[in-house]
């Protein structure tokens, strides 16, 4: 596929970084290359600039104050072996530091390779993907791999066919859009990774047996959800568009006529409120402003 490296150490910088992240070779054989051009290419020269300035010692990363120092030149007096003893605690080292993103950038580039993505076939010259070269860091390469996975989820939850027991009509918004409340946990992993938010990880499944407690999506004509509601003992608390962004306001307007229905109310309102909730917005406020006073609870 791709040249050989120009370093020769450069092997023995990949041997160590792949038995580091110590995958096993039913996945690791398939995303071999991949790995060596992504997070193998990353780590050399992550260890390149470091040996620009100290070839022998290496600090803890973000450790600013009083930084723990290692060594990392393979103790060349200890004879053979000196470059396998040195880039394998360069490895463990790395990984010590990076393993949640390493094994995150490792999951991304399996799903790729079981799913056939196109991206893996458009090569530069050395035979590499693209997309991958183009990434100079660790942190680039993180967000390529949340960015893959995420529309991954995104295409599965599409194709998640939910029933009656999981979703169901509440209330008619206008021009084609609806109120939809979400009543089962496959429900709210649907409505989760479609909107890129966090209702779809678990934290909010225990709520959904409390009858006080309802997740509504709103809908548009083709059946997109475009916001997601929390509302608790007929407060507004939580109300949120695509990755959390705060709706638009033609989204806020559809929606001001449900909460003039339901009487909603804003969650700052409720008895013993405590203005520093976490994640409260002030999108209550706003779709009630207008609304008549009457029609609100007492």
């Amino acid at each position: 596929m791709a040249k050989r490296h120009k370093y020769p150490e450069y092997r023995a910088a990949e041997r160590a970084l792949v038995a580091e992240l110590d995958l096993g070779d039913r996945v690791m054989i398939p995303i071999r290359s991949l790995v060596e051009c992504s997070l193998v290419r990353i780590f050399w020269n992550d260890f390149r600039r470091s040996d620009a300035n100290d070839p022998k010692w290496v600090a803890t990363p973000g450790d600013h104050e009083d930084p723990t120092v290692h060594r990392v030149d393979g103790w060349p007096e200890y004879g053979v072996g000196h470059e396998d003893r040195k880039w394998s605690q360069r490895a463990r080292l790395w990984m010590s530091w990076h393993s949640v993103d390493a094994w995150h950038v490792a999951d991304w580039l399996v799903n790729a390779v079981s799913e056939s993505e196109p991206w893996l076939w458009n090569l530069d010259d050395t035979g590499y993907p693209k997309k991958l070269m183009k990434c100079g860091s660790l942190d680039r390469l993180v967000i390529e791999a949340t960015k893959g996975l995420r529309d991954r989820n995104a295409r599965m939850a599409r194709e998640l066919v939910l029933g009656p027991q999981d979703e169901h009509f509440v209330f008619d918004l206008g021009v084609g859009h609806k109120l939809v409340a979400l009543r089962s946990r496959l429900a709210l992993r649907k409505e989760g990774s479609l909107m890129h938010h966090c209702i779809g990880k678990g934290s909010y499944d225990d709520l959904l047996d409390d009858p006080d407690i309802q997740f509504l999506s709103v809908r548009d004509p083709d059946g997109e959800p475009l916001a997601t509601m929390e509302i608790r003992n007929g407060f507004i608390r939580q109300f949120r568009a695509l990755a959390n962004a705060e709706p638009s306001p033609e989204i806020k307007d559809l929606v001001a006529g449900a909460a003039h229905e339901f009487g909603w109310q804003d969650w700052r309102s409720r008895p013993g409120s405590r203005d520093d909730d976490p994640e409260y917005g002030d999108e209550a406020a706003v779709i009630l402003r207008d609304l008549p006073p009457a029609r609100r609870r007492g």
